[in-house]
């Protein structure tokens, strides 16, 4: 781990990665679902260690609904943003869906660059109504896998 970066592993399964920055935290809803939450500014310091939480997920239970609530995010790099992208490419047919909220314009522009470039079509969905981001978490959480 990068100096100052701690990764947790908390009681009922979740596990945050953290520096004085930007924290992420990792949930299972159920197999085939998986939430992520940032918090801060995402500047690398994690390096790939965000991208393996999931992509551990993707090899347990695939295809794989991703949940990203993203309201506290302020930022991230443009090498995160570049990252991000690449794995939405890379990882489309192992993705369900992915389900982004984000709580501000500068962040709904980079999910929406990454999304254009990750050539992903409609996998991607960018939600800045919590209430709809939070209905769905909710079905997630209790359905099974549904139909691509």
């Amino acid at each position: 781990m990068p100096e100052g970066v701690v990764r947790e592993e908390l009681p009922g399964g979740e596990v945050r990665l953290l520096d004085a920055a930007c924290t992420f935290t990792f949930l299972r809803l159920r197999p085939g679902a998986m939430l992520v939450k940032i918090a801060g500014h995402d500047r690398g310091q994690f390096g790939t260690r965000a991208l393996d939480e999931v992509r551990l997920e993707i090899l347990r239970n695939r295809p794989l609904e991703l949940f990203v609530d993203a309201r506290e995010a302020v930022a991230a790099a443009t090498s995160v943003s570049a990252e991000w992208t690449r794995f939405f490419e890379l990882n489309r047919e192992h993705l369900r869906r992915v389900c982004v909220l984000v709580g501000s314009k500068v962040l709904y522009l980079t999910v929406a660059i990454a999304q254009h470039l990750s050539r992903t079509g409609n996998l991607i969905q960018i939600l800045s109504d919590a209430e709809i981001f939070d209905a769905q978490l909710a079905g997630a959480a209790v359905s099974g896998p549904r139909p691509a």
